[in-house]
């Protein structure tokens, strides 16, 4: 069946090219014309956002070596998964590659560029060798040019029309030193923006489920999730992965996880999340085993129950300083805490945390045998009944 995947576009180039900022931008572009689409990183730098909001910390050595990531044995691995699912579950992903490639990384990155299916060589007009070696790279491994952008900080380095490279796909210039929202490069950038929304994946052919109504969800929208149920269903029986995602309120999220589960008990369902460094955010079907459960929250998550009027209601607690949980935790859920077991078969859910926390302990407690399930909504101040 065509279009079963997304195109991942691994965006290249020697390092401090200015690819992160080209990236950066683009997200911004992207945004309103792509429901689903992810930028990932494809290295553990760390920085480039960072840098982009703010670039007088460009030169901080101390701050760059506080953030910046080291390889280690699953990386690469880790890198080729989140791409794996990019592919999978939206409709365009783009890959944040690193400028490195000699014998020690030379393997990694062969792995991670197989995974991709298309290439964005980025080069400072001062440096077309860099440019040029990595384009031989990747169309080494098959991947497909989308296009070859300069990038410039100093007008007088800035290409004159007729000087940049011909060939495959869109080539450009855009300026490096450009502040979040700042519209210097809009025109530049145009032709790529349209390349790449025309290289997504058709809306009908991405198993993501947009939540966001523009307007307040209603307690009796819950049984068929405001008109989305049967495409929830319809992607858990036919791809096995249900991606939820926009701006709706935690029991929105767990009546689209009911009717996926309901529909395929181990369907695999994410939660798209873009604050997260990888904003897909898988709901695990069941918590790891004891011995290693625990192991990236301890002291950060508390649990306890509580009756209320014959509801036994699990409390969900961030205990940190900041009640923020540690950043490892949305890709490691199956290490959660583990809860004992509810008091009734009629359980809520309470606390504040992200969405995907109250997704991943109500899924463990429906499959622990619990009947009718309850989250507590801060807005109505009442529970509100999803699961029963």
């Amino acid at each position: 069946m065509p279009n079963e995947t997304a195109a991942c576009v691994a965006v290249v180039g020697p390092a401090n090219a200015g690819k992160s900022t080209l990236l950066h931008q683009l997200d911004e572009k992207l945004q309103p014309l792509l429901d689903s689409f992810l930028v990932m990183q494809g290295n553990p730098d760390g920085i480039g956002r960072y840098l982009y909001h703010s670039p007088d910390l460009r030169n901080d050595r101390d701050f760059k070596k506080s953030i910046k990531g080291e390889w280690g044995e699953g990386t690469v691995d880790r890198i080729c998964e989140w791409v794996t699912h990019g592919r999978r579950n939206l409709s365009l992903a783009l890959l944040d590659f690193g400028g490195r490639h000699d014998e020690r990384t030379a393997e990694g990155n062969a792995r991670m560029l197989r995974a991709c299916s298309h290439y964005l060589v980025v080069a400072r007009t001062t440096d077309p060798e860099g440019a040029s070696f990595w384009d031989g790279v990747c169309r080494e491994h098959g991947l497909v040019r989308v296009g070859w952008m300069r990038s410039w900080i100093e007008e007088r380095d800035r290409p004159r029309p007729g000087t940049l490279e011909q060939g495959d796909g869109v080539h450009g210039s855009f300026q490096v030193d450009v502040r979040p929202g700042d519209p210097a490069n809009d025109a530049e950038l145009a032709p790529l923006v349209d390349k790449l929304v025309a290289l997504s994946r058709p809306p009908d052919r991405i198993p993501y489920v947009d939540l966001d109504l523009r307007g307040d969800w209603l307690i009796h929208q819950i049984p068929d999730v405001a008109g989305r149920a049967s495409k929830i269903v319809e992607l858990a029986l036919r791809t096995g992965v249900v991606v939820l995602g926009g701006g709706a309120p935690i029991w929105a999220y767990l009546a689209g996880l009911r009717r996926a589960l309901a529909a395929r008990p181990d369907a695999r369902v994410f939660f798209y999340d873009p604050r997260q460094p990888i904003s897909l955010v898988e709901i695990p079907a069941a918590p790891a085993s004891p011995s290693i459960a625990d192991a990236f929250t301890r002291d950060a998550l508390e649990l306890s129950w509580r009756e209320d009027g014959g509801r036994s209601v699990l409390e969900l607690k961030i205990a940190t300083a900041n009640k923020f949980l540690p950043p490892s935790v949305p890709q490691n859920l199956a290490s959660l805490p583990i809860c004992s077991a509810a008091p009734t078969t009629d359980v809520g859910l309470s606390g504040k945390g992200p969405t995907w926390l109250h997704g991943t302990y109500a899924r463990w407690l429906i499959a622990a045998g619990a009947r009718r399930l309850a989250v507590w909504d801060g807005r109505s101040q009442n529970f509100v009944q999803v699961w029963e």
